[in-house]
């Protein structure tokens, strides 16, 4: 069986999809043919793998970059038995207009909300933003969205919140909840008394890099709170952050270290003990489950995936407002709460009965070779 898979994000990139797809081409790889076609920062694909990667540069005109990606969908996806798009949804859609495939769609997010978000354009949340009329060009591109999806055989989402975002925009075909899964690792006994931080996340604007290092730096002078935080990825915001820790003269406890996956980035999880997530929002964030399975203290913004992972504070701390206020003085109850290690067990307690990679890649492969 032939099978593209699209995603726009793909190692060394950090995030949800670029965890994920590498797991589920290599599962499909085994009997299937499998090719994977995403957006890189390096075009050179040296990387060894049982499947093609065909990387397209990501910084260029994005009208050239948009035409390949059309290209090369149409080029691989017309000789596939199906095609599972995990990004790129647009070219992907407009690829099927002509090559005519089953499609299967995992939606992890509103591709809209987060362009519009994240080019300061709207400050509407993600619920907010599906029911208020904006301007045309938004609401031809929302429109286009949710043709999109009535045009897909599959749609697979990873949690409850997302599982209704999809009902909304009108879709009544195939519609399957996954959870979102990492690979176990063994318990890791922490001493949780260093305030060592980690974030794991794509450098965009509504995952707000910048008021967690303006809370952090308030509690460095509130409360004389000595911190190392280090932050994993890349992308458009890297600059705008560099310069926030410079002004507030945190370089010695800030650090971009930029991307890191597989083992090394295992390193820095296990040498973390809080993990930071406060994007204005997550379908079921992988950085997350990942923080749980190694034993971090989770201190998450309230919104979609991440609420389902820790509710009202069982498994971490939830701030229910982006406020600086808010969110330092969240971190603050982390670090003072006698109950935290308590709670990083549940957590970890969690990720190994319900969101196990391997179980997570099986129900996907099922669903795949099922709509060949």
């Amino acid at each position: 069986m032939n099978i593209l898979i699209t995603t726009g994000i793909y190692p060394p990139d950090v995030g949800g999809p670029a965890t994920f797809v590498p797991q589920i081409a290599d599962k499909l790889s085994i009997k299937n043919n499998v090719n994977v076609i995403t957006f890189s920062e390096i075009v050179n694909n040296t990387e060894k793998t049982k499947y093609e990667v065909t990387r397209i540069k990501r910084r260029q005109n994005k009208i050239i970059r948009f035409l390949k990606t059309f290209y090369l969908i149409i080029r691989f996806g017309k000789d596939s038995d199906i095609i599972f798009v995990n990004g790129l949804w647009l070219e992907a859609y407009l690829a099927n207009l002509l090559i005519r495939k089953k499609t299967i769609r995992k939606i992890v997010g509103d591709p809209v909300w987060e362009k519009y978000y994240s080019q300061n354009k709207i400050n509407d949340g993600f619920d907010e933003f599906q029911n208020k009329k904006y301007n045309l060009p938004i609401e031809i591109y929302k429109f286009v969205r949710n043709i999109s999806l009535k045009s897909v055989n599959t749609v697979v989402v990873p949690s409850t919140h997302l599982l209704n975002f999809v009902k909304n925009t009108g879709f009544n075909g195939n519609l399957i909840q996954i959870n979102n899964g990492t690979k176990n690792s063994k318990i890791i006994k922490k001493k949780y008394d260093e305030n060592s931080f980690l974030i794991v996340s794509r450098l965009v604007n509504h995952k707000n890099i910048d008021l967690v290092i303006k809370a952090l730096n308030k509690l460095r002078q509130q409360n004389s709170l000595n911190f190392n935080l280090n932050i994993i990825g890349d992308g458009p915001e890297f600059r705008e952050i560099k310069n926030l820790i410079e002004e507030l003269d945190l370089s010695q406890s800030v650090t971009l270290v930029g991307p890191k996956f597989g083992f090394e980035l295992d390193e820095y999880y296990k040498n973390s003990n809080y993990f930071l997530q406060m994007s204005s929002y997550e379908g079921m964030p992988h950085t997350v489950l990942e923080a749980m399975n190694h034993g971090l203290i989770v201190i998450a913004s309230k919104f979609g995936g991440n609420y389902e992972l820790i509710g009202n504070n069982n498994l971490g701390y939830i701030i229910e407002t982006l406020e600086i206020d808010q969110i330092a003085d969240s971190i603050n109850k982390a670090l003072n709460d006698s109950q935290k290690q308590t709670k990083a067990l549940m957590g970890k307690n969690l990720v190994n009965q319900k969101y196990n990679i391997e179980l997570t890649t099986d129900k996907y492969a099922e669903i795949i070779l099922k709509n060949e």
